[in-house]
């Protein structure tokens, strides 16, 4: 497989190198190790929890929620015995409920905010949820007062106190979603539009920020508009980002902490494919990646891409809606 990087200027302040796939093979792997879980619409048409092997064996299903109950956006504890994830079940109309299950989808619980034993303490609502490094904490994005108006923000809930700590603040119509942890638990990414007034662009365009886990010392780091769906590098130094659109198409990036570079990844499979970064691998070899080709909505796919060996694996499983995946391998092994 032949890869091109062509190097040119953003916005006259970041460097930009432009990477393009120009070939994909499908089929997958026995070498691939590791598990994922992924939210995949099931036979009925609601948005259920599963998990596979990396090869794509063993597929199973965790949740089985009635038609209410929408389960999205799953993500691995740092140690592979529990899972995260969203569901309409017992949610609200400002977001779904924080649901939490052991690896083998036992032991599924919701979350509650301070009084777990008080039946009439709601859930603990939100979105996005990804675990901290050292299995102590969560931070999600939730929706304020959606029925008014759109209003994202994000918090930081300790699972031993059940303290919910809102760790940004946006003012009404404006949104800041999508955080992750960096791998050393001191920081968190997010993405949010703060920094745009004017009306007509302020629902598309959004850029990445990296803050303090507690909140503090908040920064923009893109300029672009249109950064969506960050996750850090295992390295720690860079951040692996999605464009929503763009004057060069739908692509990947990633954009470098300490330098401010960014380097475009570009999968030449459809200028209507949208690419959703998930996970790394420990060793920043192998990138999990989700598609969903714009032509056709209903078409949804897993890739694993290896950016040493310039391969792309399609990860097989059916034409199912996919919400959200995340890709675990133990260091141990």
């Amino acid at each position: 497989m032949m890869k091109t990087c062509i190097p040119f200027l953003l916005l006259s302040l970041l460097i930009i190198t432009s990477c393009s796939l120009l070939d994909s093979s499908d089929g997958s792997s026995p070498d691939i190790p590791g598990k994922l879980v992924f939210a995949a619409q099931d036979s009925a048409g609601t948005s259920q929890i599963f998990t596979m092997k990396a090869d794509g064996s063993e597929l199973q299903q965790l949740t089985r929620f009635a038609k209410d109950g929408d389960s999205v956006n799953p993500a691995w504890g740092p140690d592979g015995q529990q899972i995260i994830f969203s569901s309409a079940k017992l949610g609200t109309s400002n977001g779904p409920a924080l649901w939490v299950m052991d690896a083998d989808g036992s032991n599924r619980r919701v979350l509650y905010d301070a009084e777990p034993d008080n039946p009439r303490v709601p859930p603990l609502l939100g979105n996005h949820a990804r675990w901290s490094p050292d299995g102590t904490k969560i931070t999600f994005d939730l929706c304020l007062n959606c029925q008014l108006s759109t209003n994202l923000v994000i918090y930081v809930f300790d699972l031993e106190t059940k303290q919910r700590t809102r760790i940004t603040e946006e003012p009404a119509g404006y949104k800041s979603s999508f955080p992750a942890w960096s791998p050393d638990g001191s920081r968190i990414a997010f993405v949010a539009n703060r920094d745009y007034v004017d009306a007509d662009t302020l629902r598309f365009r959004q850029d990445l920020y990296v803050m303090d886990a507690d909140g503090s010392n908040q920064w923009r780091v893109t300029e672009t508009g249109y950064a969506r769906n960050p996750i850090w590098n295992p390295d720690g130094n860079a951040i692996t980002f999605r464009s929503s659109n763009s004057d060069l198409d739908l692509s990947l990036f990633q954009a470098d902490i300490q330098s401010g570079n960014i380097l475009k990844i570009k999968e030449d499979l459809s200028k209507s494919i949208q690419l959703f970064p998930m996970a790394w691998s420990p060793d920043r070899q192998e990138l999990l990646i989700t598609t969903r080709d714009l032509s056709k909505p209903q078409e949804f796919s897993m890739y694993l891409v290896d950016t040493k060996k310039d391969q792309t694996t399609l990860i097989p499983f059916g034409p199912a809606e996919i919400s959200g995946a995340d890709w675990f391998i133990s260091t141990n092994r």
